[in-house]
């Protein structure tokens, strides 16, 4: 077992993960909220970082496959290693936060049908071994029709009844319908334009006025970079699951936020990603009209977090989101 030494973390990762502050205690089904697992800010777990990867190397005895690079995204770090019989697989440590509380019961739940396989799990630790996939090869790059037709028949690949244990995506949309309202007199949130504040309030109560909208599980964060490809038999397959008990449309709007200098290399900005969404719709068998409102709902709230926070991709992000909103309003 060869230990994770702090030099060996990539700088953009410590830098992303140094802006993490502890997430509000999540709600859960019925309004109450929940008590929270222990959730450290983002330096407090680099720090702790290394002790935890060494208690999931001892826990699954496993070795650190130091032929391959680390992998990281904005929360987890993701090591490559090998089995006691010497197969490959991945160990995935997460800072923990509510959107990753369920990650291993959706996987426990695909059983590698449509996502990564679930090898163990210790989510006291946000520590998941998972099968090796090729890091090198996703949805970010090639034919932009091609990519946004995989990612459609993925979402029905992955679609299930909701379980009991998936947060409810009516309990997310009735915190945003507060947040709307307040935004609306708020000077700080000027920079996304009030008319779309109004319009996503409208479209959040017509989404609660659904019977349906938490009846099916949901992967929001479905994105180009969230697709890998598993070698045997060859197929794609989804990562980093963040899930709801939801509506399946409310999974559209990260194919759209991704990839965007496709989208503005494109000669009609709009028209580019209108053609994205009627794309996915027609493999995943969605609703065109609902999914360009979910979108807009989604753009929305991702430009309210935004305002509030500090990172410096803030001003991108609601600028991004604008223009999206502007997009789907026009279609």
């Amino acid at each position: 077992m060869t230990a994770l030494l702090p030099e060996e973390l990539p700088e953009q990762f410590v830098d992303a993960v140094r802006q993490h502050v502890p997430d509000p205690e999540p709600v859960r089904r019925g309004g109450a909220p929940a008590r929270p697992p222990y959730r450290p800010d983002g330096q407090t777990w680099l720090a702790e970082l290394p002790a935890r990867v060494a208690a999931a190397l001892g826990r699954w005895e496993l070795a650190r496959d130091t032929g391959h690079p680390l992998r990281w995204g904005f929360t987890a770090l993701v090591l490559p290693v090998l089995l006691p019989d010497g197969s490959p697989a991945m160990l995935k440590v997460g800072w923990p936060h509510p959107e990753a509380d369920q990650e291993h019961l959706a996987l426990r739940l695909w059983q590698g049908r449509g996502a990564v396989r679930l090898l163990a799990a210790e989510p006291a630790d946000t520590a998941y071994l998972l099968e090796r996939l090729d890091p090198t090869r996703d949805l970010g790059s090639g034919s932009v029709r091609e990519t946004t037709e995989a990612l459609g028949r993925l979402l029905t690949r992955l679609d299930r009844p909701a379980p009991p244990w998936a947060p409810l995506l009516s309990d997310e949309l009735r915190l945003l319908r507060t947040d709307l309202a307040r935004a609306t007199g708020d000077p700080a949130a000027a920079r996304f334009p009030r008319r779309m504040l109004q319009h996503a309030s409208a479209l959040v109560a017509d989404l609660l006025g659904e019977d349906d909208v938490d009846s099916r599980l949901v992967h929001t964060d479905l994105h180009q970079m969230n697709v890998l490809w598993r070698p045997d038999p060859g197929e794609w397959v989804a990562i980093d699951p963040k899930v709801v008990a939801g509506d399946p449309h409310w999974a559209v709007a990260p194919s759209l936020w991704n990839r965007w200098e496709d989208s503005l290399a494109a000669p009609d900005l709009g028209a580019h990603l209108l053609g994205r969404l009627e794309v996915l719709c027609e493999a995943a068998g969605l609703d065109r009209d609902r999914a360009r409102a979910a979108t807009i709902v989604r753009m929305a709230q991702n430009a309210l977090w935004a305002v509030r926070d500090r990172r410096t991709e803030s001003e991108e992000e609601i600028t991004r989101a604008v223009a999206i909103v502007k997009a789907m309003q026009r279609g």
